[in-house]
């Protein structure tokens, strides 16, 4: 029997997009991702998404609050103005996690999950789950996937410093792959995978030819990193007929991952409507729901 895993990338508030599909999803199959799915793997925002639905099994329009304009204000609330530090400080965003997950450890997941975060001490990737890191506490663990360089401080766990998980991939679809390798040996994985939205807008080569950090920081040398679609590209070779991949161009949405205007979050759902309506019946055709 197959097993399914859903894959959840990194974008900051462009994540309300995903939480919209989600949704629509979750009302069609009429029951909880986390009944239809046997491993939720995600990274950044999609990591705390995938948080959300293991360890607090949240549904239906609850899964749209943590995007909410209030939650989006306070977390990335500026609070430094020198260029030499992160543009937020990170504790308005801890408060927000505390608010959902209080005292919660990851053995309290109720549905299996790995949580990408990058490990600055051994410059490797980190794979945090309730099976391998069950002492955890829930809010350092989304912290830690979300602490966008530049962005976010860096989050200490046990000694060990952590940035955000799009530093090594912000589509962890190969990762889930190998997760429910791992997870269910010799049985067959479907991997279900949901982006952001990605910019194709052209970038003159000629501009940037002398560019240095400060100008490749303007230029959005972020939002252009978390916007790559190599991981895709492979998973489509390595998973084959076996992955699904929602998303889209993001056309009017902004490409930084902090723009919570009222605006550009009225965009980001309209973009989550849109992947519902163009790929409701392949969705459901992967999901061996029709």
């Amino acid at each position: 029997m197959a097993k399914y895993v859903l894959s959840l990338d990194g974008g900051g508030v462009r994540g309300l997009a995903t939480s919209v599909y989600l949704f629509e999803l979750e009302k069609r199959l009429k029951k909880p991702l986390s009944s239809k799915f046997d491993l939720v793997v995600g990274t950044s925002t999609g990591g705390i998404i995938a948080l959300v639905i293991s360890v607090l099994e949240i549904e239906g329009p609850r899964l749209l609050e943590i995007y909410s304009e209030a939650n989006l204000k306070k977390i990335f609330s500026r609070s430094f103005s020198s260029f030499f530090r992160t543009k937020y400080s990170g504790d308005r965003k801890m408060e927000v996690l505390h608010e959902y997950f209080g005292n919660l450890k990851m053995f309290n997941a109720d549905l299996p999950c790995s949580i990408l975060a990058h490990n600055l001490d051994t410059r490797f990737p980190t794979i945090f789950s309730e099976r391998e890191h069950p002492d955890l506490f829930v809010a350092d663990v989304a912290a830690a996937t979300s602490a966008a360089p530049t962005y976010f401080p860096a989050v200490e766990i046990k000694s060990n410093w952590y940035v955000d998980g799009a530093v090594s991939t912000n589509n962890p679809a190969l990762i889930a792959y190998s997760e429910g390798k791992k997870l269910f040996p010799g049985e067959e994985i479907k991997v279900f995978s949901v982006g952001t939205g990605f910019n194709n807008n052209f970038v003159e080569g000629s501009r940037t030819k002398y560019w240095g950090s400060l100008s490749w920081l303007r230029g959005g040398i972020i939002p252009m990193l978390l916007e790559s679609n190599l991981e895709h590209q492979l998973a489509q070779e390595i998973i084959g007929q076996n992955y699904f991949r929602v998303d889209s161009n993001l056309n009017e949405v902004a490409s930084k991952i902090d723009i919570k205007t009222m605006s550009n979050l009225e965009l980001m759902r309209e973009m989550g409507l849109k992947w519902w309506d163009k790929f409701e019946n392949s969705s459901l055709k992967f999901l061996d729901e029709t």
